[in-house]
């Protein structure tokens, strides 16, 4: 189910995404009020982890606002850019293509435009089993970004901890 076989026998390994905590830098009180909370939360012993936001934005999101993600890898003790970017110019677009990211805003029926208000997301999760590729690293923080993409002006910064876990190819 998770995991799909390659011409040689061998399934491809899947990745599982283990987000570990997350916390907001920056809020652009133009665009989304200050009141937000962002957590991770995981709802028993053998449950998967989950990301829960809530806050209120001040205009519609939709294809006006980017989304860039930077991985910072966790090396020797601190934090430090890799080569890993992704960038989204046209959030609406990106989650109705994207089979990640835009997969996981999907799962949990966030509509798009975004009109302005209060909103909850929550149990958001990252389906990654059928992940094609090695993950170059387990561990890093993630830079979340929204852009307006009017101005460049930045809306938001989230920063989210995560593991990568890697399940071996099995024969």
């Amino acid at each position: 189910m998770g995991s799909q076989w390659d011409g040689v026998g061998f399934k491809h390994p899947s990745l599982q995404v283990i987000p570990e905590r997350a916390t907001v830098t920056h809020i652009n009180e133009k665009y989304i009020y200050p009141n937000g909370t962002l957590k991770v939360r995981r709802y028993g012993r053998k449950s998967a982890y989950y990301v829960n936001m809530e806050g209120t934005t001040k205009m519609e999101f939709g294809n006006n606002v980017s989304l860039h993600l930077i991985f910072f890898e966790f090396l020797h003790n601190e934090y430090k850019r890799s080569f890993v970017e992704m960038k989204f110019e046209k959030i609406c677009e990106s989650i109705n293509k994207d089979p990640y990211l835009g997969k996981a805003f999907q799962m949990i029926g966030m509509p798009c435009p975004l009109p302005p208000g209060i909103h909850r997301m929550m149990n958001i999760t990252v389906p990654a089993q059928d992940f094609p590729n090695v993950w170059p690293f387990e561990k890093c923080k993630v830079e979340f970004t929204l852009l307006q993409n009017q101005n460049k002006e930045t809306m938001a910064t989230v920063d989210v901890f995560v593991l990568f876990k890697q399940n071996p190819r099995i024969k």
